[in-house]
């Protein structure tokens, strides 16, 4: 199967999840694009984005009402108080790309991790997520 070196795979025949390291790769793809900031780090953003993955598999991006956009941003309101706005936005840009990078490794369509990385990006400037902040 193409791409599997770099994904993680629960059971057989079960859906692939692209690793963490594949999610923080992709973070560096938006750092070098100017679309969250250098020194952000998105560890905990992922970390939220993938409760409930060893539990309910794949399946738990449907499941887990953090996985939506309102779902992204209540949980960021309870951080107002600790980040800063620019972080917070940051944080929402993250989500939504590890949102946008598990259904675009989900399709199947892509080669190897750098196409695969390349179409996330551009589903992600496609949909405006490059331009979503988080407003107080």
């Amino acid at each position: 199967m193409k791409g599997t070196y770099n994904i993680f795979l629960l059971e057989y025949g079960r859906a692939f999840l692209p690793s963490r390291r594949v999610h923080l790769r992709f973070d560096d793809y938006l750092r070098e694009h100017e679309i969250i900031h250098e020194e952000t780090n998105g560890n905990s953003v992922h970390d939220r984005m993938d409760r409930g993955l060893t539990t309910h598999g794949p399946e738990h991006r449907y499941t887990d009402d953090y996985h939506s956009e309102e779902g992204i941003r209540s949980w960021l309101r309870g951080m107002v108080a600790i980040a800063y706005q620019e972080t917070l936005t940051d944080y929402v840009r993250i989500a939504n790309g590890h949102r946008v990078l598990d259904e675009i490794e989900s399709r199947g369509e892509w080669i190897d991790e750098d196409d695969l990385i390349k179409r996330a990006y551009r589903s992600f400037i496609a949909r405006g997520y490059d331009r979503k902040y988080f407003k107080r």
